[in-house]
């Protein structure tokens, strides 16, 4: 428990050290990821061919081990 509280700390001060900009830029970003990997993912699953190409990564197929 004390190695995640000093993680929190550390990175609670290397956020209060960043400038205004670099916040903002920050900020924008995560927001820009929140909107934007909930459609992607939609999307690739929608995408038959896509999918089924991103899964192979992950999973071996049966026919293949």
């Amino acid at each position: 428990m004390e190695k995640v509280t000093a993680i929190a700390k550390e990175s609670a001060c290397k956020q209060t050290a960043l400038t205004r900009g670099k916040k903002l830029v920050l900020f924008i970003f995560i927001i820009w990821a929140a909107q934007a990997i909930p459609k992607w993912t939609a999307a690739i699953a929608a995408d038959d061919e896509t999918s089924a190409k991103i899964v192979s990564y992950f999973i071996t197929p049966l026919a293949e081990q």
